[in-house]
């Protein structure tokens, strides 16, 4: 069995390694490796942030939803998402009205956007949950500049949010940037 570990995951949800591959063993109901692993998983913590029932044996205890929503969920509702919040057209200083994707999740427009989301994120709600974060980001620094906002499709490829992980949408500008006339 493979197992794959995203360490951001463990650390938003702050479960160890431990605690996460007993669950996910759990889950996929492999009893017989967990005993082999010797694992060392906080049951108590666990059941305390919903992830687990704990059981008479550690067969008997039972995976919530809140676990199985940590990697698998419904990627149409995450693509949905992601086009309500993702603007839809914006008024650019040189060209007027620019459209950026097609209302309709399910629409002809948007099957290229939708190929390359299911590329990259899968059923990954973790991965769904930074990307959409990030654009948030993106969009409260660039609030002033839509205008020159990229269109989906072509966000995406070129994995835009990625060069926002490191803002702080928080803090403002105030107009301590060096310009210069010409």
């Amino acid at each position: 069995m493979k197992i794959e570990v995203n360490l951001d995951l463990l650390k938003d949800s702050q479960i160890s390694a431990d605690d996460f591959i007993s669950l996910y063993l759990l889950y996929r109901n492999g009893y017989s490796i967990f005993k082999e692993l010797k694992l060392n998983p906080n049951w108590l913590d666990l059941q305390a942030k919903g992830y687990v029932k704990i059981g008479a044996t550690v067969e008997n205890n039972i995976i919530r939803q809140e676990f199985i929503d940590l990697f698998s969920g419904s990627f149409d509702s995450m693509f949905a998402e992601l086009l309500s919040t993702y603007p839809m057209k914006v008024n650019s200083p040189a060209r007027g009205i620019r459209i950026l994707h097609a209302k309709d999740p399910a629409s002809k427009a948007n099957q290229k956007s939708k190929a390359k989301y299911r590329k990259l994120i899968g059923t990954q709600v973790h991965e769904h949950k930074r990307i959409m974060k990030l654009l948030d980001v993106q969009l409260t620094v660039e609030r002033d500049n839509l205008g020159y906002l990229q269109n989906l499709e072509t966000w995406l490829n070129n994995h835009t949010w990625e060069k926002y992980e490191d803002i702080d949408k928080n803090t403002n500008d105030n107009g301590n940037r060096i310009t210069r006339s010409l």
